[in-house]
């Protein structure tokens, strides 16, 4: 590995800390999801909401320390690396965004097996895409020594929708989740 500034590996740190939380929250959810009967409404709409506010908060950091600089790098191979990353990225985050917002309270109990496939999909889909950040991405950052100790402009609004997914995944419930 290329040695860093100390700021460095320590964003990449947070970033694997991060990876480990979200797997810690799709693996919580999945064991919702592997009930045969919708479980408590409120429990499913809580764990959907902190598992989608953590991805949006871990996109918009990784944006900031990694794809921005990648995005803008010199080198040919590295800059067209980000772009497939965060193309990649872009697209399942889209699909995320949709399901979130159409899968309301509602629809859910209207159709709990469709819906808990689709989800359980989802998140295997999510670490699917951590695992690849780490054996792919991050090597990447430590080879092509880029800084992630700083930050940048974002690239990209990862929030912009997430006022929509929390009204259709806590408010149809009646629920209040900080």
């Amino acid at each position: 590995m290329v040695a860093h500034p100390e700021g460095a590996a320590c964003m990449l740190d947070k970033f694997l800390q991060d990876h480990a939380v979200l797997r810690q929250m799709g693996e919580s959810l999945i064991a919702l999801l592997d009930l045969p009967e919708m479980p408590d409404p409120q429990e499913l709409a809580e764990r959907r909401w902190r598992l989608s506010s953590h991805v949006m908060q871990h996109l918009a950091l990784e944006d900031r320390y990694l794809y921005a600089k990648l995005l803008s790098d010199p080198r040919p191979d590295v800059r067209a690396k980000g772009e497939c990353f965060q193309q990649d990225l872009s697209s399942l985050f889209g699909d995320y965004v949709e399901q979130g917002k159409y899968w309301t309270q509602e629809r859910i109990a209207a159709d709990w097996h469709g819906y808990r496939h689709k989800a359980k999909q989802r998140v295997l889909i999510m670490f699917a895409r951590v695992d690849r950040e780490e054996t792919e991405l991050f090597p990447l950052i430590e080879d092509a020594t880029i800084d992630a100790s700083t930050k940048v402009p974002h690239s990209t609004n990862w929030a912009r929708d997430a006022f929509a997914i929390k009204d259709a995944m806590v408010n149809t419930a009646g629920i209040n989740a900080a």
